[in-house]
């Protein structure tokens, strides 16, 4: 297995507040991969958790940074997307990406890929709705790459993440999973051991600072147990 300590996470540069907007309470600003990322959060709104920076999002921006992984030609799809941190740094590494996530941070969405991507990369950025385990199927199952960070919380929502991965993947799709494993500690592990099932896992990165786990995932061929047994 590759170095997995990595002393130090990815940490936001500095903020600047902005009282006059109603979304955005302040914008954050990051550095990673030679882009400074500008992202308007608002963690008192109506959007909760959705309108935050996760530190499961820095672990995979300062992965990609370390890793030097390029995403040119590639299909990228994310789930979860929150803020859209991840995914906006995927398409300035030369991603083709479709940020998802529930209808209502869609908004937030569009308003941080405005700030981040220029207008000749806007063509390859796809903002959608996606609501796992009902609406997955309207997607392709094409993608290079599937993004998830810190989307693990809740036990009803193991199996429709699931259904959703096993629809967009194929063959010779990779996923990169990244969990703060200290938050909903039962539901993350458990989330993972069945995850485990149907993909083969490999911890690729640890932040221990943060307690942030990355994980690289292929699909099994075929799956070691079946769907239904859910």
């Amino acid at each position: 297995m590759p170095e997995t300590n990595v002393v130090k996470l990815m940490e936001r540069d500095y903020f600047l507040k902005v009282y006059a907007d109603r979304d955005f309470l302040m914008f954050e600003y990051y550095n990673s991969c030679g882009f400074q990322l500008k992202i308007g959060v608002n963690p008192f709104s109506r959007l909760g958790f959705g309108a935050m920076v996760w530190e499961a999002a820095l672990g995979l921006c300062q992965y990609f940074e370390k890793e030097e992984i390029r995403f040119s030609d590639k299909k990228v799809i994310e789930l979860g997307a929150g803020t859209g941190i991840l995914s906006i740094l995927v398409a300035l590494l030369g991603g083709d990406v479709t940020i998802t996530d529930k209808s209502e941070l869609l908004k937030l969405i569009k308003r941080n890929v405005s700030y981040n991507i220029p207008s000749s990369l806007k063509p390859q950025v796809h903002v959608s709705a996606l609501h796992w385990g009902h609406n997955h199927t309207l997607f392709p199952l094409d993608y290079d790459y599937i993004l998830c960070s810190d989307i693990m919380y809740f036990h009803y929502n193991i199996p429709l993440i699931l259904k959703t991965l096993l629809h967009l993947c194929s063959k010779k799709t990779i996923i990169y999973f990244a969990s703060t494993m200290s938050y909903s500690q039962n539901v993350t592990r458990l989330g993972y051991v069945t995850l485990s099932q149907y993909f083969q896992t490999e911890l690729v990165c640890r932040y221990d600072v943060k307690d942030v786990n990355v994980y690289r995932m292929i699909p099994n061929t075929p799956p070691t147990v079946q769907l239904d047994n859910l």
